[in-house]
């Protein structure tokens, strides 16, 4: 009873020491770890309390199982006792986890001596940016500053060599990076660490790479035609937008073959294209495409037992800010005869 007693004291001891801060900041269990499981500064789950197949049970020392306790109406009672005390020894060591967690906390962070200021990034290209941080060293001598970045926000796992500094450099500066991807959304935050080894972080902002300017023009795929009759057929294609955006897609068809092989060269936009009677006509099918999609469109209205001429293409922005169409190649077939 004695044992008891002093696990229960134990336990209510390290609920009433631990702020209500530090619970909210409970680790996240594996999937591995019973309920009310704990991550160890291992990353594995060292001691659980849970249910299975509505018996409790306690799991200690990861995956050894070296005592394993369950409670069931159908267990001896001294099994009962076993199971709630396993559950507090595996609170009271929760607990422990938190308070060491804390001290962490404590000891790295929020207690430098500098002050860190992340301020946003110049000099923008396709592939580099310039990160900029502010620092004020208050009663520090001298700091390490450098800077972390990445493309999620919660996970900016690249960085940059950490730079010297003394207070009497300047309180800005400034890092270039490089090897970054175009038209890509990254974050980044200044870091700084005085001369204790603590450390002091900055606001994370963002900033886009530019578009390359070398990208490759949209790819258009006119493929076979569909399910002809006399008098229509479905046309098909694909388009695969490369690093561009919003384009129009829409065929032409007809019966006159110059024509339609002529929409690229003499039209920049799909609103241009003047429709000739059978000769030539358009049908609009996508108005906002990035990336790539197949399509398939059936036209009717056609005369039957004729040969008729058609092309899938894309209206689009270049890189110099222009209208611009790319059709694929001409593609014909005939109408059945009534």
């Amino acid at each position: 009873m004695k044992k008891y007693q002093s696990i229960l004291s134990a336990a209510l001891v390290a609920v009433l020491i631990i702020p209500v801060t530090i619970v909210m900041a409970t680790p996240k269990a594996e999937a591995a770890c019973s309920y009310q499981g704990y991550l160890s500064s291992s990353g594995k789950c060292s001691k659980s309390f849970g249910f299975s197949n509505n018996k409790y049970k306690y799991d200690y020392d990861d995956d050894r199982y070296e005592n394993r306790y369950r409670f069931n109406s159908s267990y001896y009672l001294s099994d009962q006792y076993n199971a709630r005390i396993a559950y507090l020894e595996a609170l009271i060591a929760h607990l422990q986890d938190l308070l060491e967690k804390q001290k962490e906390l404590q000891d790295n962070f929020g207690e430098s001596e500098i002050d860190i200021k992340t301020l946003s990034a110049r000099d923008i290209d396709k592939d580099s940016a310039e990160l900029r941080g502010e620092i004020d060293f208050n009663s520090s001598d001298s700091a390490e500053v450098w800077f972390q970045y990445g493309t999620s926000i919660n996970n900016l796992n690249r960085s940059t060599a950490k730079v010297d500094l003394d207070d009497s450099d300047s309180d800005l500066f400034t890092r270039t990076i490089t090897g970054l991807e175009d038209n890509t959304l990254y974050y980044f935050r200044a870091v700084g660490e005085d001369e204790d080894g603590k450390t002091d972080y900055g606001t994370k902002l963002s900033f886009r790479t530019d578009r390359d300017n070398n990208d490759e023009e949209p790819d258009v795929t006119t493929n076979s035609v569909r399910n002809i009759e006399d008098d229509r057929a479905t046309l098909r294609g694909n388009v695969d937008m490369n690093n561009f955006d919003n384009g129009r897609i829409f065929f032409v068809y007809g019966e006159d073959e110059d024509q339609i092989e002529d929409v690229e060269n003499d039209f920049d936009t799909y609103s241009e294209i003047a429709e000739d009677g059978d000769d030539l006509q358009k049908v609009l099918i996508d108005n906002d495409l990035d990336g790539n999609d197949s399509y398939s469109e059936t036209v009717t209205g056609l005369d039957d037992d004729t040969r008729h001429y058609y092309s899938l293409c894309v209206e689009f922005e270049n890189e110099d800010g222009d209208d611009k169409l790319i059709c694929g190649d001409v593609e014909e077939f005939e109408t059945d005869r009534t």
